[in-house]
């Protein structure tokens, strides 16, 4: 097996990829290394005994760095009407790490994670593995404190094929 694929065979898997409708999520984390928060939707359930979540990272992203020294963070999964927070935290918006938490009301869960108001779910947890594939960082997260939005009739936030579309 080869290090890198032909360039039309990365190609046509992101463009695969694109067609799987995913979930949109917006990591956060504070703590010694400072805040910092991305739009994500490589978020995946690993198994719920004990609660663990994976998150694919590229190894590039700013957040590597705050993630591995804070090892605590806090998933929010967003709803339809946060397409906004979604695309700050995605850069989109060019506004600087810092300014993309002023426009947004947050939060502390009990250990301190910042969780974005109005998200369909916040799931809080520690990093307790990780490892490299390819141009990814994978992160094994450990939730120890989870909130379920109790409002059933709310959409989630999707990604599918390079956009932003609502469940309804």
């Amino acid at each position: 097996m080869t290090d890198t694929l032909p360039e039309n065979l990365q190609q046509q898997f992101r463009n695969a990829m694109a067609s799987c409708a995913a979930g949109v999520h917006v990591i956060t984390t504070d703590g010694a290394a400072g805040r910092y928060g991305i739009t994500m939707t490589a978020v995946a359930p690993v198994t719920d005994e004990p609660p663990t979540v994976m998150l694919c990272i590229n190894r590039k992203s700013a957040i590597i760095p705050v993630l591995e020294e804070n090892q605590a963070l806090c998933i929010n999964v967003l709803s339809a009407k946060q397409q906004d927070v979604a695309e700050h935290f995605a850069g989109i918006t060019k506004l600087s790490p810092e300014e993309r938490f002023e426009y947004h009301i947050w939060h502390r869960g009990r250990l301190g994670q910042l969780q974005v108001e109005g998200a369909l779910a916040h799931l809080h947890g520690q990093v307790v593995a990780q490892h490299e594939v390819g141009t990814h960082r994978v992160f094994y997260v450990e939730m120890n404190e989870i909130h379920v939005c109790a409002q059933v009739d709310n959409p989630a936030l999707l990604y599918f094929r390079r956009r932003f579309r609502d469940l309804a």
